[in-house]
This record gives C-alpha cells, structure tokens and sequence, in this order.
C-alpha cells in the first residue's frame, strides 16, 4: 500500500478505479480493509481511496498522543490526506460510527463536495458501551501489566502484524502516560450520549451549519439506533434519509456471530447502490 508522511504520522492509503474521487473512512478501530466490498462497488464508476487511520489495526503508525479528540484527530488527517493526493473537493463517506467525516466538512468545507453517512451511533447505550473495546481494554493491560500487554491486545496488536515497528512506538511509552492519554481520549465517549454523534464533539448546532450535500443511512441497533440518523438528517438541511440496509432479524443473525469482516462486507454490499445513486445524483445537479 502506497503511503504518506501526514501530521507527523505514516498513513497507508489504497486507491481503486477511476473517475469523480471518493474517500471512505472506516470506524471503530478498523482500517480501511474493512470497506473492500464498498470500496470495490463504487470503484466501478468512481475512484476511490480508503485509508488506515493511526491507531488503527491497519498499516498506519500508533501515535498515542494529542490534545484533540481521537475523531477531531482523525479529521486532520483525513483533510491532509485528500490535499495531499489533490482529490478536492471530493465524496466522503463514513460506516459505522460517523465521527470524522463530519468535522472534516465543519473545518475544511471546501475540501468536500457530499457527505455520506451509515449506521452512525448514538445515545445512552453506545456513550457506555463504546469505550470499552476502544480504549478500556487497553487502559486495564496498561495498569495491569504494562505495555507489553498493551501490544498483544485486539487492533493494536493487528496494527503490529501490519508494522512491527509500532510495537517499539508502544513499548516506547510510559503506561502512565499511555493511560493518561487514553482516558482523556475516552471521555469524549462518556461524556457525549446527548450529543448528535457519540464520540464526535460536534453540537447540533454545528452539525447543521454543514452546507454539503448528504446522505444518512440509518443503523438499526442499540448501539447505532434508527433514530441517531433520523436526528442527523432533520439537522442536515436538503440531506437524503434511507432507511436500514438489513432488517433487524439479518442482523442479528450477524452481529456478535460472523466476524468481522465479513459483517462489513455486507454492510458495504448493501450500503454501495445507495451512495452510488447519490454521487451520479448530486454530479447531475452539479453540473
């Protein structure tokens, strides 16, 4: 994978076909990879780049450190990735989650041409639940056993499969200071259940002065509930609202029972004929 010096930080990228560019983002803790079904589909009439965030368990480095949020972090490197590689303005679009995309088209507006949203999260049961695979898990190796512990856990020990040398950036750090930067990272999370989007600091107010075009799939579980895309398309003024691309039975016969990524691969087959009508859509009216 082709890769670029951004933010003091190596981010992989991948790009697939060609044409009106699109740059996907994936959630969680998941790199890029995660979006091939997606990223595959709109390559047929697009170009598409995915990319692995830092601290993901992609080939981008861990870099545990910032005064941002995790998203608002993500963000800047999202809009250095797409000056970098003169995609602008472009599509961007995020599943599951929807915490950086967002901010990108509050800072950086002129960087985007449409804004796609899936399954974004919200409320009370993912402010609590979320944090726990984000950030506790590796906050409770820390504090237990140190930061060797820290690199054999979940993403982060993915990540070091991908680039060995971000075990010698975590062995690098002081647990303390690696908790530290944790804790403040996850309070973004526990502290943000009224907002639109947990984890993503943007207020309703903010997230309707957003003028790009958009779209917002709805989610349809506890943790990425109907009714979050339901609020952030009354807050998107002019934003297109499709329903859940699974009902709740094929979900629940995949969720916490196939593994990842082949729950995404679904969501991406489901989720491709949606932005891709979108895209030829607001080309049309665009041009």
């Amino acid at each position: 994978m082709p890769e670029l010096a951004i933010n003091g930080c190596t981010i992989s990228y991948q790009e697939l076909g060609a044409g009106v560019p699109v740059v996907l983002t994936a959630g969680g803790r998941w790199a890029g990879y995660v979006q091939r079904v997606l990223a595959g589909e709109l390559a047929k009439d697009f170009r598409v780049i995915t990319w692995d965030r830092r601290n993901t368990d992609g080939r981008s480095d861990i870099v545990i450190a910032g005064d941002a949020s995790e998203a608002d972090i993500w963000a800047q490197d999202l809009a250095a990735l797409i000056s970098a590689l003169g995609v602008a303005p472009c599509y961007i679009g995020e599943y599951a989650g929807c915490r950086t995309t967002p901010l990108v088209c509050l800072k950086h507006p002129e960087l985007v041409k449409g804004l796609m949203l899936a399954w974004p999260s919200g409320g009370e049961a993912a402010a609590a639940r979320l944090p726990s695979s984000f950030y506790r898990q590796y906050i409770r190796a820390a504090l237990r056993q140190g930061m060797k512990a820290v690199a054999e856990v979940d993403r982060f020990a993915g990540s070091i499969e991908q680039r060995p040398a971000n075990k010698t950036a975590l062995l690098a750090l002081e647990p303390a200071t690696f908790v530290r930067q944790m804790a403040y990272w996850e309070s973004f999370f526990s502290t943000s259940a009224d907002l639109p989007v947990v984890g993503c600091r943007a207020t309703e107010e903010e997230w309707a002065s957003i003028k790009a075009p958009a779209i917002v799939i709805g989610g349809m579980d506890p943790i990425h509930p109907t009714e979050t895309a339901q609020r952030l398309h009354r807050l998107l003024a002019g934003s297109e609202y499709h329903e859940p691309v699974a009902t709740p039975e094929e979900w629940s016969g995949l969720f916490g029972v196939v593994p990842y990524p082949s729950v995404s691969d679904f969501q991406g087959q489901r989720i491709a004929p949606a932005w891709r009508k979108f895209i030829k859509q607001t080309e049309a009216r665009l041009s």
